[in-house]
């Protein structure tokens, strides 16, 4: 399944909330729930090849498509700074999500 993450997620979200942040409200609106979560799993500060993605919905696990997973934690890393007053809004992006 495609998730796109659009601007109004962005906008709408809140950085550092894993239930509030724009994959959550993405995720949200493509699955008509609000319960869902998306955080990462970081193994290693240094090497983001080890750091998973994490989803929830409805209470069921589900997982960022392999060749997307490095774009998603980037994604990730940048709306959460926003939290902290660093950088950017990062721009929309669409990834693969799988059951």
């Amino acid at each position: 399944m495609k998730i796109k993450i659009t601007k109004d997620d962005i906008k709408n979200g809140t950085p550092c909330d894993s239930e509030a942040c724009a994959v959550s409200q993405a995720l949200m609106r493509e699955f008509n729930t609000n319960k869902v979560n998306a955080y990462l799993k970081i193994k290693n500060i240094v090497n983001d090849n080890e750091t998973k993605v994490v989803i929830y919905v409805n209470d069921q696990p589900y997982f960022v498509d392999e060749q997307d997973r490095e774009k998603v934690v980037k994604f990730v890393n940048q709306f959460d700074n926003l939290g902290f007053g660093i950088g950017k809004a990062p721009k929309p992006i669409t990834f693969e999500l799988n059951q």
